[in-house]
């Protein structure tokens, strides 16, 4: 059994790319979830909005990555591990559910649905947790030759699927919330253990040149594809290439790939301190962040948004959410009996 580190506050005992990826994919939630507050009320940019919001679709796959890396090929005891693993998410999710509500009554219940609605998360990786047990006894006893063949089906069906979609007959193949959690869960325990056998330096590159191909394939398609879609209504459809939420395009397995190869040879231990306290409260910083959005947007609202300017006053808004939503959740963190339900 290949012995993983799953949790805790040891600096030292910690893998540090872990981490790293988990700062990377909570600041691309956050940043997701900011493209799609613009991009709703935006008749002129909304597109181009969309566009860019392609280079951070990586989020929700590289946190499936990481749940596959740290929980697969272990020994696991079902009872510890369903109890554990699902009031680990659990009681955070009802906490700030209530905070939500009670928010809520003072603002005459105008962004509950908002809130309700980013919470999506919860439920996708509450099932995974559920399949977790099923999937490592797969793992532990598959050699690297059928795990590999289990990621070729992973791809080939991700490849089918944008036909699908392209075909408009997704009612009939819909492979969504079949492929995806399961597909980036094996591949990022797989990810994890492979040896390229190439000089890191060389990988890096190869992979960075591989992030920028998806991505770039991503922001040229949704161009061309979703013109005709905001003529309409002003907002993204499905796509050959672009599927909300869990993205199961190739494009986007070869983005979270990429970027995972790429923390696992960089060997980056800079700001531990703060990229541990990060990656120990994402959770957190994902159920709250909807919440900080709501009450700084007039703020960013009144800035210039022309043209590319609005791509600016995004990103800062991004910035800005991620660093309030990391205060306001390490604070709560710091307070008795409070502390071990908010994150």
């Amino acid at each position: 059994m290949n012995s993983k580190y799953t949790g805790g506050d040891n600096i030292k005992t910690r893998i540090a790319y872990y981490d790293n990826l988990r700062v990377l994919a909570i600041f691309g939630i956050i940043a997701i979830h900011v493209f799609q507050l613009w991009h709703h009320g935006e008749k002129v940019n909304g597109m181009y909005i969309y566009m860019f919001s392609e280079i951070v679709r990586y989020a929700v796959p590289i946190f499936l990555m990481l749940s596959g890396a740290l929980l697969l090929n272990r020994d696991i005891d079902l009872n510890n591990f369903l109890r554990h693993k699902l009031t680990r998410i659990t009681y955070p999710f009802i906490f700030y559910l209530i905070i939500a509500f009670a928010l809520s009554i003072f603002t005459d219940y105008e962004f509950s649905s908002n809130i309700l609605s980013y919470n999506w998360y919860f439920w996708l990786i509450f099932g995974v947790y559920l399949s977790v047990p099923i999937i490592n006894k797969f793992i532990q006893h598959a050699s690297i030759r059928e795990i590999e063949y289990f990621l070729v089906v992973f791809i080939l069906a991700a490849i089918f699927y944008q036909f699908v979609l392209y075909y408009n007959i997704d009612n009939f193949f819909n492979l969504n919330f079949f492929a995806a959690p399961i597909g980036f869960l094996v591949l990022g325990y797989y990810l994890s253990v492979k040896d390229f056998k190439i000089d890191s330096r060389k990988l890096i590159a190869l992979m960075l040149l591989v992030f920028v191909f998806a991505t770039s394939m991503k922001m040229i398609s949704t161009g061309a594809i979703m013109p005709k879609s905001f003529a309409l209504n002003y907002e993204a459809t499905q796509t050959a290439v672009l599927n909300s939420w869990v993205d199961v395009s190739i494009f986007v397995i070869l983005q979270a790939g990429s970027l995972f190869v790429i923390f696992k040879n960089l060997n980056f231990t800079g700001f531990r301190k703060a990229v541990v306290s990060i990656s120990n409260l994402s959770y957190g910083m994902y159920l709250i962040n909807s919440i900080v959005m709501f009450y700084i947007t007039p703020f960013f609202t009144a800035l210039p948004r022309n043209g590319f300017e609005i791509c600016i006053v995004i990103v800062l808004m991004s910035i800005f959410v991620f660093f309030v939503s990391w205060a306001i959740v390490w604070v709560l963190s710091k307070i008795p009996i409070v502390g071990k339900y908010c994150s």
